[in-house]
Formats: C-alpha cells, structure tokens, sequence
C-alpha cells in the first residue's frame, strides 16, 4: 500500500465490460467512501507519486 491509501483499484484492459462493472460493484461493496476517503489521493497526487518513481 502507498503511503497509508486503504485500497486500490485494478482494471485489466482484457476484461470484459461486464467484469469490469463486477470487479467496480465488488470494490464499492466493501469500500464504503473510496472518494470521500482523505487516504486516497487525487488523480494530480497519484501522477506527481508516479512521477517522482519514473513509474510513467
């Protein structure tokens, strides 16, 4: 896990639509405020983390 973030979410480009939206409704079951949560970082915040790691 990066810095304290409680979880993420993993799209597979060779998933179907209909397991996307499984794996999405799955997620949202058990994580209650994923965007409201302050240890999920923004999507500026996540580039800059990556950035900082040459990940992308």
């Amino acid at each position: 896990m990066f810095q304290g973030m409680k979880s993420v979410m993993v799209f597979d480009p060779k998933d179907t639509d209909e397991q996307t939206v499984t794996k999405f409704m799955d997620w949202m079951r058990y994580n209650k405020s994923p965007v409201g949560d302050k240890a999920v970082m923004s999507a500026a915040e996540t580039r800059e983390y990556l950035r900082k790691r040459e990940v992308v």
